[in-house]
């Protein structure tokens, strides 16, 4: 199994529509090449950890970093691991846009994600960094 982190700044704010086209197109390619992970995007930025064979996680990567959507790419970690952390995760996202809702959803949101953080196990370098990572980003 291999794993690898990268974040980095979306060129313009992604609305909802733009949101849906990523994780439709990108829960579709997960799901055929047997990924999972965690994408997170917050403030303009992204966060994601991908899991799966090494050639294919390899390959989504060099396109993700052709992609001109988002610029700031940068790999934080990558290498192998025995086992998926995310395995029932092929694309986790929760939407924050909403300005009615924006500040309880996203306290409620970000609490949740830290308590299961407190509690997910952390086996690599990459999964600790992830969830640091994801954390920080949830702070802003």
């Amino acid at each position: 199994m291999f794993e690898l982190i990268y974040t980095s700044c979306a060129i313009d704010t992604i609305d909802e529509i733009g949101m849906a086209a990523i994780l439709s197109t990108s829960r579709t390619f997960n799901l055929n090449n047997n990924i999972t992970g965690c994408l997170l995007y917050h403030n303009n930025e992204f966060i994601q950890i991908l899991e799966g064979d090494e050639i294919v996680v390899k390959q989504l990567y060099a396109s993700i970093l052709k992609d001109k959507r988002h610029n700031n790419i940068l790999l934080l970690a990558e290498g192998l691991k025995q086992r998926r952390d995310f395995k029932n995760w092929n694309m986790a996202y929760h939407d924050l846009t909403n300005n009615n809702i924006r500040a309880i959803s996203k306290e409620i949101f970000s609490s949740n994600f830290t308590a299961i953080s407190e509690f997910a196990e952390k086996p690599t370098h990459a999964i600790k960094l992830f969830w640091y990572m994801a954390n920080q980003l949830l702070k802003e």
